[in-house]
């Protein structure tokens, strides 16, 4: 129509003439005369009108098809989506649970701040909102607007710590702000004394894995990555309140409603002495340094329930760089550093242990009746027996000539010989040979593999203490079944007599942590139980008033006859008082003290070692154990035994 308007005749021809829907069709059967002759009809092949309406047809099904899937398949799905655009949760922050040692003396404290936040799917390129944002906070708008494109993850932080005049500016009109929000930080301070840093660890920003495995947490919170902050978060986190909000189509807030209402942590009293971990710190330091030693570790507890009284790792770490936000650089000198100053020693430091476990060693042959009080052996300045396999002569030698020796005087002047016989047993070469010697048995018969390690996983060793702690390392007891798994080479799978004798006085393949010699000398101290070591003593609220004491719990007890760990004891006594013992060092104590040392050394050919030492006094009823390593020490030194007593006299005398 608007094609002509001016045409009337044809408009009164059109309007004369109508065109029926019928006729369009009959149009294929007029001759070619009648069609040239009717100017306004166009013939619609049969064909082409059912490609049409059959395509009409897929489009209106394909319309029907979505329609159904958005409006009754995923309905509910849609609706819960818009529900969550019409209401949003915020979370209220409270207070972190704070730590104390066993006097109350504070470990941690809390220092709030705030850190802004946006929505990325919320921001709608809004730049106008960005660039107030940019100037409330001074940033650069162009940098701000690049972080926030480029991030990964929706939420995404925008500015840390916020100043108090940016943080007024934001808060009074939060509604001009669409898709930014400011959450409340606690930065944690901890007590300036370095080796609390492997105790009490430190928080991190929680990771993707994390927000997987713990429930309540949202993306930016943060939780604890080491120590106790790691093994009581439940405890030490706070409980969110809750808030929704209501918003309308352009997210504009309608109202605020309270779900639930934040609750701060309870807080973690801990069995630690602090002014015996500043004694422990002070003395180790100082040693290492005499003695040319950069590493080494000291556990104290209380041998009558297994609380832990101090625990110093050296080098150590400040974890006061991990709370107030570490930089890259920094991050990095410290995992370079070949020192390891991160490993916490005491329960992850695995090492040789030298004589320390042959009290252990004696306790198992008391107990299977291989020597009593009485037995006396023996025990030249090397002990030599012929190779299995080739016939050739092994000797295996001592530290000094001890002769006859009982297996106190072998506790106390650490004879190897003794527990090479008692462990692996002895067959005398012939008469023949110049290795035979007739002041030795011609035959004993020792534990053996099988019931030495039996014995000294009875102690614990080869197995973790289960300490509250993370990251506790469980060291290894080793088995023929072992060597063979380990080794490539057939040769050195095969299990020799000399891997017993090394195995029976603490070198070898054994590796143990100073946490697990710690434990393992509690049955010796108290006559028989060994206690689940513990860092934490009581739970309290934030109030103040008692919520949990964390009672000792006993692992094992009366898996060694009080008899043969009495004999045991009097050896590590006669250790202290002899003039020949081993750690005759301590007997100026003002308390009576028992030990045993231990020299475990690393390379062969080089006089370098490991130096042990685990005391515990008063001998009548321990009130203190203490294990200390020292490691690659030039010589056999009495470095650990310096130590020792420094402390132990301090904490006698205090």
């Amino acid at each position: 129509m608007p094609l002509f308007p001016k045409n009337k005749k044809f408009l009164r021809t059109l309007e004369r003439k109508k065109i029926e829907i019928e006729e369009i069709f009959l149009d294929k059967f007029l001759k070619e005369e009648e069609l040239k002759s009717r100017k306004l009809e166009v013939p619609l092949e049969r064909t082409n009108f059912i490609i049409l309406l059959l395509l009409g047809s897929i489009l209106f099904g394909i319309l029907l098809g979505v329609c159904f899937k958005l409006q009754i398949k995923e309905g509910r799905k849609y609706a819960l989506l818009a529900a969550r655009n019409q209401f949003v949760t915020s979370y209220l922050s409270a207070e972190r649970g704070v730590i104390y040692d066993r006097y109350g003396e504070q470990l941690v404290w809390n220092e709030v701040n705030f850190d802004l936040w946006a929505k990325k799917s919320e921001l709608l390129n809004n730049d106008e909102i960005l660039k107030e944002i940019s100037e409330i906070i001074g940033e650069d708008f162009k940098a701000l607007k690049a972080k926030i494109e480029k991030a990964k993850e929706d939420e995404v932080l925008i500015k840390r710590n916020l100043s108090h005049q940016s943080l007024i500016l934001l808060q009074a009109n939060p509604e001009k702000f669409p898709g930014f929000e400011i959450k409340k930080r606690t930065l944690r301070h901890y007590k300036e004394l370095a080796s609390l840093a492997h105790l009490l660890g430190y928080l991190g920003k929680i990771s993707s894995k994390e927000l997987k495995t713990f429930n309540d947490y949202e993306i930016g919170d943060y939780i604890g990555k080491e120590g106790v902050e790691r093994s009581y978060e439940q405890v030490l986190r706070e409980k969110k309140g809750k808030i929704q909000i209501e918003r309308d189509a352009k997210g504009n807030e309608i109202s605020r409603k309270v779900i639930s209402f934040p609750k701060s942590g309870d807080n973690l009293v801990l069995s630690l002495d602090l002014p015996l971990q500043e004694k422990a710190q002070d003395v180790l330091g100082r040693v290492l340094k005499e003695v040319g030693s950069e590493k080494g570790a000291l556990v104290a507890l209380n041998p009558q329930n297994g609380e832990i009284l101090a625990s110093v790792s050296l080098p150590f770490f400040d974890n006061n760089l991990f709370a107030k936000g570490i930089t890259t650089e920094e991050f990095q000198a410290l995992n370079q550093d070949p020192r390891n100053p991160q490993l916490n020693r005491v329960i992850s430091g695995l090492y040789l242990t030298g004589s320390t476990i042959k009290p252990f060693v004696a306790a198992g042959a008391l107990e299977e009746k291989v020597i009593n009080e009485e037995t006396e052996l023996y025990c030249p300045l090397e002990l030599c027996v012929l190779h299995k396999y080739t016939g050739e002569p092994e000797c295996y030698g001592d530290w000094k000539f001890h002769g006859l020796t009982d297996v106190k005087k072998a506790i106390a002047e650490s004879v190897n010989p003794f527990f090479y016989m008692i462990g692996g047993g002895y067959d005398a070469p012939p008469v023949s040979s110049k290795f035979f010697d007739p002041r030795l048995p011609r035959h004993f018969e020792g534990l053996g593999v099988e019931r030495l390690v039996k014995y000294l996983r009875l102690f614990g060793l080869g197995q973790k203490t289960e300490i509250d702690l993370p990251g506790e390392m469980e060291g290894r007891v080793p088995t023929p079944e072992w060597k063979k798994n380990y080794f490539k080479d057939p040769v050195n799978q095969k299990w020799y007599l000399g891997d017993t004798y090394n195995l029976s006085i603490g070198q070898g393949f054994i590796l143990a942590t100073p946490l697990q010699i710690a434990t393992a000398f509690q049955a010796i101290a108290n006559g028989g139980r060994i206690f689940k070591p513990k860092i934490a003593k009581e739970i309290i609220e934030a109030n103040g008033k008692a919520k949990k004491e964390l009672n000792p719990e006993i692992l094992k007890e009366n898996f060694i006859s009080k008899e043969s760990l009495r004999i045991v004891k009097e050896g590590m006594c006669q250790a202290v008082w002899s003039p020949s013992g081993s750690a005759f060092y301590l007997s100026s104590l003002p308390v009576k003290v028992c030990a045993k040392t231990g020299t475990a050394q690393l390379y062969p050919q080089k006089e370098i070692y490991h130096n042990w030492i685990t005391v515990f006094g008063p001998a009548e009823n321990p009130e203190i154990l203490l294990t200390i390593v020292i490691e690659e020490v030039k010589g056999t030194r009495l470095a650990a035994q310096k130590v020792a007593k420094e402390i132990l006299e301090w904490y006698f005398s205090r």
